[in-house]
């Protein structure tokens, strides 16, 4: 309706006034089209407006619940990293992780490998801001077609956005994806970018990062792979399983020439640079975990020191890097001699029979298992073979091992008389092999060889100490024999060897037992044995300390020992049970006499002697009555060791050192026991030990003046005793045999000028006696003596003792203060007299 009335003739109202004219108009729209088209405007813009504004609200509230980013800066110090444990010269003993990853700069990375990845992941990244559209919307539309999430069109800034926000394939989890990677961009470099995604991306084969790639895959740093080997490694993270050429190899090189075609087309790499390395030839070298084959004991003892010091977690994750004080050296000649050890005492004690017996139907299938097993090749020199017997002679048998048909004489199977747990008697021999060997048995067998270097084998004549048998050098012999085999089986009894620098500390070898594979307990460390009479020289250093001398007589006539607390009668005999009536102190040491040795201990008292073995470092009970004079009372091997390191130190208290240094994952130090003349320290880290330890001097344990008579004693003990076998190396040495009065116990320990050594062989499960007749210096001296050949004839070994303490004589030979005091002795073992001769009756023996 219009009040703008046109023009036109007046009409009159009611009350007569002037006419008013109202005119209504209907102005035409564009009719029902116009309105139609005005309404789907309308709701067309109000549907903007409420996407726009919803988009702007879901896009604050998804913001506000996305994640902080994570501080890149702090990326090598918080990212899940292997823990190394490694020998003192570096060599890798073992590693722990949940993640294998090793950091590496981005500096360090080649940029060839870096510009593959690129090349194949994201050519543009250093193009765009975090978001690639293009490469969005071509997943988008893939995603569409497959009706799933199949593609992700992401930039290497998403996929390291992906890493850390999880992998759920949705629109949310895109979302938040994308809205990190415009943050990432924002704050961080492109560069910063590249290298948490080359650490942190999976590589498949349990590797995250390339350089853990490089190792699991070529046993390689990234600076020594090929650019073929690199092409490979970036092709790998958009598909670690389904491109790995661990398991189709195929796949992975069609894969490798993707990447090596896409760095040609985008510039990184000539045409013919990628022809060529697509025809390089794939060299895998898998990676084999080193932990239980290389220093399997002392790999495992730093492991359990890791986790009760810093966790589980810290192993697994904290990218700790322990160096040991371990010497691969040092310990190869260890597991060498602890398993040459186990096998020669085993062979002694007699055959337990063939670890099985096929029926002539079984037989084929067990050779085609030798046949994979094994190869076609020529023996191997020192490997053990599992052989099938397939004829036997009175002389000889034959044998199969795959394709090759072996000799097996009765000489290098004599030694198979069979094992008795009850007679416990060594060195039985069978005449026939039919005696041991049946066909359709399956034994182990080991290539016969007539190698032998100097001081490794040795035999004992009739009623003689040990003697080595000469070197040979017979490789002809080798050559022309090569399927003549000797009889093996897995040892019975078991070895244990400790060795450590007794000026530093530093553990050079443990050898916990004859084979890791078979038992992990550690019986260097663990074991708590009877020490036999290597526990002598505890209580003698406290007889040096409390008056007496090298020439205080001794009684060497059997007196029957009353326990206090159950009345048992006990009577202590010297070895073969013989007697002297009469000895110095220095004479019973020497040839160890227990007669002799209880009665010194009877005079210092067995509490005394407890107090006194604390001093020297026994943290294991001691039972303190008069069977503590022979070494009734279980000790630790390495406690044992500590106590003989006083004496060669004058001493002066020590610490074993395990672990050197213990690592965090930046390289600093959270551990450390290194000593100033390390080797193996840099110059400056040298000056830092020497400001830290600041020249304080060691504790002095016990007297000087009792551990150098002590030491004195000991060196008597190598150089008269019934240690040929180690007088025989020409190295000086000072120690003390141990045997238990069952003989499930043999120990040696000594010391030369640099180095301590304990050698034991026992009977873990104390079923049967190393032997009725033998004792340690037929089984353990020879094994010490091999080992300290090997490993220490080449250092300066001086005579002991090397160094006289202030206000000590040289010719000192204890105060003898005490005790009634003979003339010396001359030290020529004497045999004596045998017990069973002189006709007594072992009630009518005075009691004490």
């Amino acid at each position: 309706m219009s009040t703008d009335a046109p023009p036109g003739p007046k009409a009159d109202n009611a009350a007569g006034g002037a006419a008013v004219r109202v005119v209504v108009a209907n102005v035409s729209d564009g009719g029902v089209l116009y309105w139609l088209l005005r309404f789907y405007v309308f709701a067309a813009c109000a549907l903007v407006a409420l996407t726009i504004g919803g988009s702007a609200i879901g896009i604050r509230h998804l913001t506000r619940n996305v994640p902080p980013i994570p501080d890149f800066t702090k990326y090598a110090r918080t990212a899940a990293a292997a823990t190394r444990i490694v020998a003192a010269d570096g060599t890798l003993i073992g590693e722990f992780s949940q993640e294998w990853r090793e950091i590496v700069p981005l500096a360090e990375v080649p940029l060839p490998l870096q510009q593959a990845v690129i090349a194949i992941e994201d050519h543009r990244f250093y193009e765009h801001g975090g978001l690639y559209v293009k490469g969005i919307l071509r997943a988008i539309a893939a995603n569409l077609t497959a009706r799933d999430f199949s593609q992700g069109g992401s930039t290497i800034t998403q996929q390291v956005a992906k890493q850390f926000l999880g992998s759920e394939k949705s629109i949310l989890r895109k979302a938040k994806e994308a809205i990190w990677a415009r943050q990432l961009e924002a704050r961080y470099s492109k560069k910063t970018i590249l290298s948490v995604y080359l650490n942190h991306i999976y590589f498949g084969a349990g590797a995250w990062g390339v350089g853990a790639a490089a190792k699991r895959y070529f046993q390689k740093s990234l600076a020594e792979l090929s650019l073929g080997e690199m092409a490979l490694l970036a092709g790998l993270p958009q598909a670690p399983n389904k491109y790995s050429p661990l398991r189709d190899t195929k796949r992975a090189l069609a894969r490798r020439a993707q990447v090596l075609a896409a760095m040609a087309r985008y510039g990184y790499i000539t045409k013919e640079q990628a022809l060529a390395a697509e025809n390089e030839p794939l060299a895998l070298r898998p990676f084999r975990d080193v932990f239980g084959d290389k220093l399997p004991y002392y790999g495992e003892h730093l492991r359990r020191h890791v986790v009760d010091t810093y966790g589980e977690e810290a192993l697994m994750k904290g990218g700790l890097r322990v160096e040991a004080a371990a010497e691969p050296v040092f310990e190869a000649e260890a597991y060498d001699t602890a398993e040459f050890g186990a096998r020669r005492q085993d062979k002694r004690q007699g055959w337990r029979g063939p670890e099985a017996k096929l029926t002539p139907a079984a037989t084929k299938e067990f050779v085609g298992r030798q046949t994979a097993l094994y190869g076609e090749g020529e023996l191997e020199l020192g490997r053990r073979y599992l052989a099938l017997v397939e004829s036997v002679a009175p002389s000889v048998a034959q044998l199969r091992i795959g394709p090759r048909v072996v000799t097996l004489p009765l000489r290098n199977m004599a030694w198979a008389a069979k094992w008795s747990e009850r007679e416990a008697v060594n060195d039985r021999v069978i005449s026939s092999v039919a005696s041991a060997l049946r066909v359709g048995d399956v034994v182990w067998v080991q290539r016969e060889t007539h190698q032998r270097g100097k001081y490794r084998e040795w035999h004992v004549p009739d009623g003689s100490n040990p003697q080595w048998k000469p070197a040979q050098d017979e490789a002809a012999w080798d050559a022309a024999n090569a399927n003549v085999v000797t009889l093996e089986q897995p040892p019975y009894p078991q070895t244990a060897i400790f060795s450590a620098d007794h000026q530093t500390g530093y553990v050079a070898a443990m050898v916990g037992g004859s084979d890791f594979s078979r038992s992990v307990f550690n019986r260097a460390y663990q074991a708590c044995r009877q020490p036999g009479s290597t526990y002598k020289p505890i209580y003698y250093s406290l007889a040096m300390e409390e008056g007496y001398g090298f020439d205080t007589m001794l009684n060497d006539v059997p007196v029957a020992q009353v326990d206090p607390v159950t009345g048992e009668v006990w009577i202590p005999l010297n070895l073969h049970g013989t007697i002297d009536h009469e000895v110095t102190l220095e004479y019973a040491l020497v040839f160890s006499k227990n007669i002799p040795s209880v009665d010194i201990f009877s005079k210092l008292g067995a509490k005394e002697v407890e107090a006194w073995a604390r001093k020297l470092g026994f943290t294991s009970e001691i039972i303190a009555d008069k069977a503590l004079a022979l070494g009734a009372s279980c000790t630790y091997l390495h406690e044992m060791v500590h106590a003989f390191a006083l004496f060669a130190r004058n001493g002066r208290a020590l610490k074993w050192v395990f672990a050197r240094r213990v690592l965090d994952n930046q390289g600093n130090a959270i551990e450390d026991h290194t000593v100033v003349a390390d080797p193996y320290l840099r110059g400056s880290e040298r000056l830092d030990r020497m400001a830290a330890v600041g020249g304080a001097p060691a504790v002095q344990a016990i007297p000087a003046r009792a551990a150098y008579l002590t030491s004195k004693l000991l060196a008597q003990v190598v150089s008269r005793g019934f240690s040929t076998v180690v007088r025989q190396t020409g190295i000086p040495a000072a120690g003390k045999t141990g045997t238990s009065s069952d003989t499930m116990d043999v120990s040696f320990i000594a010391y030369t000028s640099r180095f301590i050594t304990a050698v034991w062989v026992g009977d873990d499960e104390r079923r049967r006696p190393l032997g009725l007749d033998d004792a340690a210096y037929l089984i353990a001296v020879p094994l010490w003596a091999r080992f300290t050949y090997a490993t220490s004839a080449g250092f300066p070994n001086a005579e002991i003792p090397w160094q006289v303490p202030p206000g000590v004589k040289a010719t000192d030979r204890g105060e003898h203060s005490k005790g009634q005091r003979g003339a010396p002795s001359n030290l020529v073992y004497t045999h004596g007299v045998k017990l069973r001769d002189l006709q007594v009756d072992p009630a009518t023996l005075p009691r004490r």
